[in-house]
Protein backbone atom coordinates (compact mmCIF):
# COMPACT_ATOMS: atom_id res chain seq x y z
CA UNK A 1 0.00 0.00 0.00
CA UNK A 2 3.51 2.66 0.95
CA UNK A 3 3.86 2.10 -2.64
CA UNK A 4 0.90 2.35 -4.19
CA UNK A 5 0.20 5.64 -2.29
CA UNK A 6 3.73 6.99 -3.08
CA UNK A 7 2.73 6.29 -6.58
CA UNK A 8 -0.50 8.11 -6.73
CA UNK A 9 0.85 10.91 -4.91
CA UNK A 10 3.89 11.42 -7.44
CA UNK A 11 1.54 11.28 -10.25
CA UNK A 12 -0.48 13.65 -8.47
CA UNK A 13 2.17 16.39 -8.30
CA UNK A 14 2.88 15.90 -11.83
CA UNK A 15 -0.55 16.72 -13.07
CA UNK A 16 -0.79 19.67 -10.30
CA UNK A 17 2.40 21.11 -11.73
CA UNK A 18 1.45 20.65 -15.03
CA UNK A 19 -1.68 23.19 -14.36
CA UNK A 20 0.09 25.61 -11.38
CA UNK A 21 3.42 26.37 -13.87
CA UNK A 22 0.93 28.17 -15.96
CA UNK A 23 -1.49 29.26 -13.51
CA UNK A 24 1.47 31.05 -11.53
CA UNK A 25 2.58 32.80 -15.27
CA UNK A 26 -0.58 34.42 -16.03
CA UNK A 27 -1.51 35.39 -12.40
CA UNK A 28 2.48 37.24 -12.66
CA UNK A 29 1.88 38.20 -16.18
CA UNK A 30 -1.68 38.48 -16.96
CA UNK A 31 -3.93 39.45 -13.78
CA UNK A 32 -1.74 41.49 -12.76
CA UNK A 33 -1.12 44.85 -13.81
CA UNK A 34 2.06 45.65 -13.28
CA UNK A 35 3.79 42.12 -14.69
CA UNK A 36 1.27 42.37 -17.76
CA UNK A 37 2.93 46.30 -18.07
CA UNK A 38 6.64 44.75 -17.84
CA UNK A 39 5.47 41.97 -20.18
CA UNK A 40 4.91 44.20 -22.67
CA UNK A 41 6.63 47.42 -22.24
CA UNK A 42 9.56 46.02 -25.31
CA UNK A 43 6.59 46.63 -27.82
CA UNK A 44 7.25 50.27 -27.99
CA UNK A 45 10.69 49.61 -29.67
CA UNK A 46 9.24 47.49 -31.99
CA UNK A 47 9.80 49.20 -35.41
CA UNK A 48 6.46 47.38 -36.98
CA UNK A 49 4.26 48.08 -34.44
CA UNK A 50 5.49 52.07 -34.15
CA UNK A 51 4.71 52.09 -37.57
CA UNK A 52 1.55 50.43 -37.95
CA UNK A 53 0.36 52.84 -34.81
CA UNK A 54 1.27 55.97 -36.59
CA UNK A 55 -0.69 55.26 -39.70
CA UNK A 56 -4.07 54.45 -37.65
CA UNK A 57 -3.60 57.33 -34.78
CA UNK A 58 -3.05 60.37 -38.01
CA UNK A 59 -6.79 60.62 -39.13
CA UNK A 60 -7.34 60.05 -35.43
CA UNK A 61 -5.57 62.86 -34.31
CA UNK A 62 -6.62 65.64 -36.92
CA UNK A 63 -10.00 65.03 -36.13
CA UNK A 64 -10.01 65.47 -32.94
CA UNK A 65 -7.33 68.40 -33.17
CA UNK A 66 -9.86 71.05 -32.58
CA UNK A 67 -9.02 73.55 -35.62
CA UNK A 68 -11.45 74.96 -38.23
CA UNK A 69 -12.71 72.78 -41.20
CA UNK A 70 -10.80 74.79 -43.16
CA UNK A 71 -7.35 73.93 -41.78
CA UNK A 72 -8.28 69.98 -41.56
CA UNK A 73 -6.05 69.23 -44.48
CA UNK A 74 -3.11 71.37 -43.46
CA UNK A 75 -4.21 69.11 -39.83
CA UNK A 76 -4.00 65.98 -41.40
CA UNK A 77 -0.93 66.44 -43.40
CA UNK A 78 1.07 67.91 -40.02
CA UNK A 79 -0.45 65.24 -38.21
CA UNK A 80 0.76 62.53 -40.04
CA UNK A 81 4.31 64.21 -39.97
CA UNK A 82 3.56 64.18 -36.07
CA UNK A 83 2.60 60.55 -35.71
CA UNK A 84 5.41 59.23 -37.96
CA UNK A 85 8.21 61.10 -34.92
CA UNK A 86 5.85 59.39 -32.41
CA UNK A 87 8.67 57.33 -31.04
CA UNK A 88 10.90 59.85 -30.47
CA UNK A 89 8.74 62.27 -28.38
CA UNK A 90 9.80 62.13 -24.99
CA UNK A 91 6.37 61.48 -24.01
CA UNK A 92 6.27 58.59 -25.77
CA UNK A 93 7.68 55.70 -23.53
CA UNK A 94 5.14 57.18 -20.80
CA UNK A 95 2.31 57.00 -22.77
CA UNK A 96 2.90 53.71 -23.86
CA UNK A 97 3.00 52.45 -20.18
CA UNK A 98 -0.21 54.26 -19.75
CA UNK A 99 -1.83 52.41 -22.93
CA UNK A 100 -1.07 49.40 -21.34
CA UNK A 101 -2.19 50.07 -17.83
CA UNK A 102 -5.63 51.44 -19.46
CA UNK A 103 -6.11 48.54 -21.76
CA UNK A 104 -5.26 46.29 -18.92
CA UNK A 105 -8.10 47.70 -16.23
CA UNK A 106 -10.37 47.56 -19.35
CA UNK A 107 -10.02 44.07 -20.13
CA UNK A 108 -9.83 42.87 -17.13
CA UNK A 109 -12.14 44.75 -14.77
CA UNK A 110 -15.74 42.68 -14.82
CA UNK A 111 -17.84 45.53 -15.79
CA UNK A 112 -15.76 47.43 -18.26
CA UNK A 113 -14.53 44.05 -20.79
CA UNK A 114 -16.03 43.08 -24.06
CA UNK A 115 -16.97 40.04 -24.31
CA UNK A 116 -16.14 39.79 -28.03
CA UNK A 117 -12.16 40.30 -27.93
CA UNK A 118 -9.49 41.89 -26.15
CA UNK A 119 -9.30 45.65 -26.50
CA UNK A 120 -6.31 47.73 -26.97
CA UNK A 121 -6.94 51.53 -25.60
CA UNK A 122 -4.53 54.40 -27.48
CA UNK A 123 -5.77 57.21 -25.74
CA UNK A 124 -2.45 57.76 -23.96
CA UNK A 125 -0.67 58.31 -27.83
CA UNK A 126 -3.83 60.27 -28.84
CA UNK A 127 -3.03 62.85 -25.45
CA UNK A 128 0.92 63.26 -26.59
CA UNK A 129 0.29 64.09 -30.46
CA UNK A 130 -2.76 66.05 -29.88
CA UNK A 131 -0.37 68.40 -27.54
CA UNK A 132 2.40 68.58 -30.27
CA UNK A 133 -0.24 69.01 -33.05
CA UNK A 134 -1.86 71.99 -30.98
CA UNK A 135 1.49 73.49 -30.25
CA UNK A 136 2.96 73.49 -33.80
CA UNK A 137 -0.77 74.79 -34.92
CA UNK A 138 -0.49 77.47 -32.48
CA UNK A 139 -4.43 76.15 -31.12
CA UNK A 140 -5.75 74.76 -27.89
CA UNK A 141 -5.78 71.06 -28.74
CA UNK A 142 -9.46 69.41 -27.50
CA UNK A 143 -9.99 66.76 -25.72
CA UNK A 144 -8.34 63.11 -26.30
CA UNK A 145 -10.73 60.64 -27.87
CA UNK A 146 -10.96 57.22 -26.92
CA UNK A 147 -9.42 55.11 -29.33
CA UNK A 148 -9.77 50.62 -28.66
CA UNK A 149 -8.69 48.49 -31.13
CA UNK A 150 -9.90 45.15 -30.85
CA UNK A 151 -7.15 42.33 -30.85
CA UNK A 152 -8.36 38.94 -31.47
CA UNK A 153 -11.72 36.81 -31.88
CA UNK A 154 -14.64 35.96 -29.35
CA UNK A 155 -13.40 32.63 -29.10
CA UNK A 156 -9.56 33.93 -27.51
CA UNK A 157 -11.62 36.52 -25.60
CA UNK A 158 -13.16 33.53 -23.55
CA UNK A 159 -10.10 31.87 -23.40
CA UNK A 160 -8.46 34.98 -21.46
CA UNK A 161 -11.47 34.57 -19.08
CA UNK A 162 -10.71 31.15 -18.71
CA UNK A 163 -7.04 31.83 -17.69
CA UNK A 164 -8.07 34.80 -15.73
CA UNK A 165 -10.02 32.44 -13.57
CA UNK A 166 -7.13 30.03 -13.36
CA UNK A 167 -5.12 31.97 -12.12
CA UNK A 168 -6.78 32.39 -8.79
CA UNK A 169 -6.30 28.75 -8.17
CA UNK A 170 -1.95 29.48 -8.91
CA UNK A 171 -1.12 29.22 -5.15
CA UNK A 172 -3.22 26.26 -4.17
CA UNK A 173 -1.92 24.20 -7.03
CA UNK A 174 1.24 25.12 -6.20
CA UNK A 175 1.26 24.29 -2.71
CA UNK A 176 -1.03 21.24 -3.52
CA UNK A 177 1.41 19.94 -5.85
CA UNK A 178 4.56 20.18 -3.16
CA UNK A 179 2.86 18.50 -0.11
CA UNK A 180 1.65 15.47 -3.08
CA UNK A 181 5.67 15.66 -3.77
CA UNK A 182 6.66 15.55 -0.26
CA UNK A 183 4.35 13.01 0.19
CA UNK A 184 5.34 10.31 -2.60
CA UNK A 185 9.07 10.96 -1.14
CA UNK A 186 7.25 9.80 2.66
CA UNK A 187 6.04 6.91 1.51
CA UNK A 188 8.21 5.60 -1.03
CA UNK A 189 9.61 2.26 0.15
CA UNK A 190 12.89 3.15 -2.73
CA UNK A 191 13.26 6.72 -2.73
CA UNK A 192 15.63 7.08 -5.81
CA UNK A 193 12.84 5.03 -7.45
CA UNK A 194 10.01 7.81 -6.63
CA UNK A 195 12.85 10.67 -7.53
CA UNK A 196 13.24 8.96 -10.81
CA UNK A 197 9.55 8.71 -11.32
CA UNK A 198 9.16 12.83 -10.26
CA UNK A 199 11.91 13.32 -13.15
CA UNK A 200 10.46 12.08 -15.81
CA UNK A 201 7.34 13.35 -15.05
CA UNK A 202 8.22 16.42 -14.68
CA UNK A 203 10.32 16.80 -18.11
CA UNK A 204 7.67 15.35 -20.00
CA UNK A 205 5.59 18.30 -18.39
CA UNK A 206 8.00 21.07 -19.17
CA UNK A 207 8.06 19.66 -23.01
CA UNK A 208 4.15 19.97 -23.39
CA UNK A 209 4.36 23.42 -21.33
CA UNK A 210 6.78 24.81 -23.93
CA UNK A 211 4.95 22.89 -26.92
CA UNK A 212 2.27 24.95 -25.88
CA UNK A 213 3.57 27.80 -25.44
CA UNK A 214 4.88 27.43 -29.37
CA UNK A 215 1.37 26.68 -30.38
CA UNK A 216 -0.23 29.77 -28.17
CA UNK A 217 2.05 32.26 -29.87
CA UNK A 218 1.19 31.10 -33.29
CA UNK A 219 -2.96 31.01 -32.69
CA UNK A 220 -2.48 34.28 -31.36
CA UNK A 221 -0.31 35.22 -34.47
CA UNK A 222 -2.58 33.89 -36.86
CA UNK A 223 -5.76 35.61 -35.65
CA UNK A 224 -4.51 38.89 -34.20
CA UNK A 225 -8.00 40.73 -35.51
CA UNK A 226 -8.55 43.17 -38.07
CA UNK A 227 -6.67 46.26 -38.84
CA UNK A 228 -2.90 46.44 -38.60
CA UNK A 229 -2.41 47.81 -35.30
CA UNK A 230 -4.27 44.87 -33.56
CA UNK A 231 -2.11 42.13 -36.02
CA UNK A 232 1.07 43.77 -35.51
CA UNK A 233 0.04 43.90 -31.91
CA UNK A 234 -1.31 39.94 -31.91
CA UNK A 235 2.06 38.94 -33.61
CA UNK A 236 4.44 40.61 -31.21
CA UNK A 237 2.65 40.46 -27.91
CA UNK A 238 2.22 36.12 -29.05
CA UNK A 239 5.80 36.05 -29.29
CA UNK A 240 6.51 37.68 -26.17
CA UNK A 241 3.99 35.61 -24.24
CA UNK A 242 6.00 32.68 -25.34
CA UNK A 243 9.52 34.27 -24.58
CA UNK A 244 7.99 35.14 -21.39
CA UNK A 245 6.99 31.31 -20.40
CA UNK A 246 9.68 29.60 -21.89
CA UNK A 247 11.94 29.88 -18.82
CA UNK A 248 9.35 28.60 -16.70
CA UNK A 249 8.73 25.38 -18.49
CA UNK A 250 13.02 25.29 -18.53
CA UNK A 251 12.81 25.36 -14.78
CA UNK A 252 9.98 22.31 -14.49
CA UNK A 253 12.72 20.90 -16.78
CA UNK A 254 15.95 21.79 -14.79
CA UNK A 255 14.21 20.39 -11.54
CA UNK A 256 12.75 17.24 -12.99
CA UNK A 257 16.65 16.65 -14.44
CA UNK A 258 17.99 17.56 -10.79
CA UNK A 259 15.49 14.49 -9.62
CA UNK A 260 16.95 12.01 -12.15
CA UNK A 261 20.49 12.97 -10.95
CA UNK A 262 19.90 12.50 -7.48
CA UNK A 263 17.98 9.06 -7.87
CA UNK A 264 20.83 7.98 -9.86
CA UNK A 265 23.13 9.31 -7.12
CA UNK A 266 21.32 7.45 -4.04
CA UNK A 267 21.18 4.03 -6.89
CA UNK A 268 25.13 4.49 -6.83
CA UNK A 269 25.59 5.11 -3.12
CA UNK A 270 22.92 2.25 -2.29
CA UNK A 271 25.29 -0.42 -4.10
CA UNK A 272 28.35 1.24 -2.39
CA UNK A 273 27.02 0.42 0.53
CA UNK A 274 25.77 -3.08 -0.43
CA UNK A 275 29.11 -3.78 -1.60
CA UNK A 276 30.82 -2.80 1.36
CA UNK A 277 28.69 -5.18 3.07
Amino acid sequence: MRSVFSALSILLAVVLTAAAVPSLWIERNVVDEGGFVRLLEPLRSDSAFQSALATSLATTVASASGVPQAFQPAATRLANEITNGLTTDPGFPAAWDETLRESHRLNFTQAAASTSAFTLELRPFVDVLLKRLGSSLGVQAGESPSIQVPVGTAQQRSWLTAAQEAASYAWPLTVGAVLAFALGLLFARRRRVALAWSGLGLLLVAAVLAAGAFLASGVASAQGGSGSVATVFATRAGKLFADSFLPWAGVVALVGAACLVLAAALGVRGRAVRGRR
